[in-house]
Order: structure tokens, then C-alpha cells, then sequence
């Protein structure tokens, strides 16, 4: 039977994540250690694998492997990984920062700002995978509801842009930015629907715990975020936009925004392709129901 540890693995300390395992392991059972060994010589897999997947490489009972988390103090094999992902996070940040990768770019802060920004879509540009955006599209476009969370600042924010972008197209589209509606709105979801999740991190719980609700009832997920999170791994189908490559200084305004934007247009524009004459047809109708306010300004983009 496996002893407790002495120190409990919790959000406060993520950062001793590895030397608590490391610490606990001469305690725990023969099962769990096959389960910590894993953990420690592959914590990029541990991360991304189900219960049944570190089953079924560690040789352990699915059971074992729930009771894991909790044996080191987690609520869970889920609070498990959420809180190795913060670790390994954490571990990628102090390793940019000794290596000089989180510096500003010269010049004037204008300068800098622009160059970051470049930077960020030159990379988003080649990382994109079209079949990807496809995919993620035809959800979308066969979806009867589409509801988009983001959870915090920018993510609210591109949230509401990412609705703005769709209702045009006569998708129904909401977007919600609090996390008690977030889980509310997902327990009304059906198979027919979908919703859109937007998170920098990947990491906010309360964004993971409503895509699963929604994911109960049928729902299909779509994540922007990066690939190493446990919001991708949890997805139906994830764009990745990369958070390690928009380090920044703390003083400087984060680019990364700009390939989610990037991402977010090209994404309703796939939307657009798909639903043809259909999306074409509701676009001219916005456009003119605001053409009496200032008339047709030339090179004005349909339907703003």
C-alpha cells in the first residue's frame, strides 16, 4: 500500500513537481512506481495519454492509475496532468529565460513591437495545417449552435471577435467569457452543436471541465491553443498557436494575439468557402442593412 507523501502536490507548488514525485517515490507502491517511472522519463507523454493509455504502457489497472493522482495528493489523474502541464511550463520558461530566448528585439519600442509581431505571423504562417482549419470548419458549419468560450483578457476578447466573425455568416454563434456559464451553457449542448474554446495556455480547469460536459453530451470541441496543453489533448480538434515562441519581456504587450487573430480569419474565412452562396448571400444582406447609415464606403469588407 502506498504511504502518503509528505508534501502534497497542489497548484502552489507545480514548480517542485518532478522532486516531489522524485521524493515520494520509495513509498509508493510496486504499481505506482511503474506509474512514476513513466511520469519521470516521459512526462511529454505521460501529459498527452488517457487512463487507459499509461494502463496499457505501464502495465497497471486502469483503477491504479486513477488512484495514482490521489495517492500524491490530486484530486485525480486529470488534476494529475493539469498540474505536471503547469510544471513542465514553468520548467520551459526558466530554460528560455537562461538561454537568453526571451529577450526584446533592438531598436525603438515601436520597432520592437513590430518585429514581434512579424515574428509571430511568419511562424503562425508556416505552422498552419490546412486540413486542420478544414476540419475544424466543417464543425463549425454543420454545427446547429456554436458556443465559444475564453477564459481572462485576451481570450474574452478574441472570443467575442471569434463571434463576430461567424454570426455574419448566419452561424449561431455565443460567445461567453464567465466560467459558471461556460459550464451552464455546456450542459444545454447537444450532438448537433459545438463549441469553440480559445486559451493562450490551454490550461485554465474550468475551461477544460466545461469542454467536457460538452463533450458528455455530445458536443464537438475545437481548441485554439498550443499542442502542449491538456485543453488540446482534451479537443476533438486542435489549431495549434504556439505559446513558447511569443516570450516576451513583462513589460512588453504579448504578440501572440496576433496568430490567434491570424488563426481566428483564417478559420471563418474556410467557414465562408463552405457554406458558398449561402454565407455569400447573408453577407450581402449585412452589408446593406448598414449601407443607409454612411452608404457603400469603398473597399469597405463585407459586412462591417
Amino acid at each position: 500500500m502506498t504511504t502518503p507523501p509528505e508534501k502534497l502536490l497542489t497548484v502552489d507548488n507545480t514548480a517542485d513537481f518532478i522532486s516531489i514525485v522524485r521524493d515520494a517515490y520509495p513509498k509508493l507502491s510496486k504499481s505506482d512506481k511503474k506509474i512514476a517511472d513513466f511520469l519521470l522519463e516521459k512526462p511529454d507523454q505521460f501529459i498527452r495519454a488517457s487512463v487507459k493509455e499509461v494502463s496499457a504502457v505501464t502495465g497497471v489497472s486502469d483503477a491504479t492509475v486513477v488512484r495514482f493522482g490521489k495517492n500524491l495528493g490530486c484530486e485525480g489523474f486529470k488534476d494529475l496532468k493539469i498540474l505536471l502541464a503547469q510544471h513542465l511550463a514553468i520548467e520551459q520558461a526558466h530554460k528560455d529565460a537562461a538561454s537568453g530566448k526571451v529577450l526584446a528585439p533592438a531598436g525603438s519600442f515601436e520597432e520592437q513591437i513590430y518585429h514581434s509581431a512579424l515574428a509571430v505571423l511568419d511562424h503562425a504562417v508556416q505552422d498552419i495545417k490546412p486540413d486542420i482549419i478544414d476540419k475544424a470548419a466543417t464543425i463549425i458549419s454543420q454545427s446547429k449552435r456554436v458556443f465559444v468560450y475564453g477564459t481572462g483578457g485576451s481570450s474574452g476578447v478574441l472570443a467575442t471577435e471569434i463571434h463576430n466573425r461567424l454570426f455574419r455568416l448566419n452561424i449561431t454563434t455565443t460567445p461567453f467569457t464567465d466560467d459558471y456559464l461556460q459550464r451552464m451553457s455546456a450542459s444545454t449542448l447537444t450532438s448537433d452543436d459545438s463549441i469553440l474554446a480559445i486559451s493562450s495556455t490551454g490550461r485554465p480547469r474550468s475551461l477544460l471541465e466545461s469542454m467536457e460536459t460538452a463533450q458528455h453530451y455530445g458536443a464537438k470541441c475545437i481548441a485554439i491553443t498550443d499542442n502542449n496543453s491538456m485543453l488540446a489533448t482534451q479537443a476533438d480538434v486542435c489549431i495549434h498557436v504556439e505559446l513558447s515562441q511569443s516570450g516576451v519581456l513583462h513589460n512588453q504587450p504579448n504578440p501572440m494575439r496576433f496568430a490567434q487573430l491570424f488563426i481566428i480569419d483564417c478559420l471563418s474565412h474556410r467557414v465562408a468557402q463552405l457554406l458558398g452562396n449561402e454565407a455569400e448571400e447573408t453577407l450581402q444582406r449585412v452589408r446593406a442593412s448598414i449601407a443607409s447609415i454612411h452608404g457603400i464606403v469603398a473597399q469597405q469588407p463585407i459586412g462591417d
